[in-house]
């Protein structure tokens, strides 16, 4: 399909989703930046897409850290190279027993998949209001439609991005700017396996990362408000939407318990 960028920034560039989103922009000749942690991963991940003639820009970055995540607000920001489209895409786990984790990760987890995700939404909300132009796609997760025993911090995290999201996406689109929040299910990435899902869930419900990352392209590019991917996911989605929340926590808690 026909994408409406010329340009893009995608974060957690360096594997799973983001790496495949950004690999599909470059070989559609959308010139992409590339951010993530890993200087190296980023470096191959440049070749790669420069292989095909498009522009790559990398910068390192964590996003945790104020310093950086203020690099990439200024780089999204910067008037003299506009970003068409900005994807928010790295972002962490944490699964167990709330009480038994670690504390530090959960703020960390909470750093990056919400406050860097709001404060680099600023920068791109900014930025594309003033042209009238701009798509920000924020990856949030199918485990934010209901409550996640075993995975409290992350799932209330996405349940935070799609909110968050679906209310940007209104604010703004007078303005001339989509956002967009996609929600994955289980997709073969290392991420799934750091949460502790690899292997764990039926084959049926797994998608791997090119396919979300058409499906999340596309429903950007169609100015969708949500996105969840995968039939099987928004059938799931569907449901927990007209379900008590007293359902959803027995359901989802029989889940959590098999895996």
């Amino acid at each position: 399909m026909e994408h409406p960028w010329s340009t893009a920034l995608v974060t957690g560039a360096s594997s799973g989703i983001g790496e495949a989103i950004a690999r599909r922009l470059g070989a559609a000749g959308i010139g992409v930046v590339v951010v993530a942690r890993r200087a190296d991963l980023l470096a191959d991940l440049a070749a790669s897409i420069e292989r095909t003639g498009t522009s790559v820009e990398v910068l390192v970055a964590d996003l945790v850290e104020p310093a950086d995540r203020q690099r990439v607000a200024d780089r999204i920001g910067d008037p003299d190279r506009p970003i068409d489209l900005v994807v928010n895409s790295a972002g962490l786990a944490a699964n167990g027993r709330f009480v038994d984790g670690d504390l530090e990760h959960y703020h960390r987890v909470i750093d990056l998949n919400v406050e860097a995700l709001v404060d680099l939404n600023h920068a791109a909300v900014a930025a594309m209001i003033e042209r009238h132009r701009g798509w920000i796609m924020n990856i949030s997760s199918l485990g934010g439609h209901s409550p996640g025993p075993g995975f409290a911090v992350y799932s209330a995290t996405k349940s935070f991005v799609t909110s968050f999201s679906e209310s940007l996406h209104e604010e703004v689109k007078k303005a001339g700017v989509v956002v967009t929040a996609v929600c994955p299910g289980a997709t073969k990435t290392d991420f799934a396996a750091d949460s502790g899902l690899d292997n764990d869930l039926p084959a049926a419900l797994w998608q791997t990362a090119d396919e979300v990352a058409d499906e999340a392209l596309a429903g950007t590019a169609a100015g969708r408000a949500v996105r969840v991917t995968g039939r099987i996911n928004r059938v799931a989605g569907a449901v927990t939407t007209v379900l008590p929340r007293s359902t959803n926590r027995w359901l989802s808690a029989r889940v959590t318990d098999r895996i």
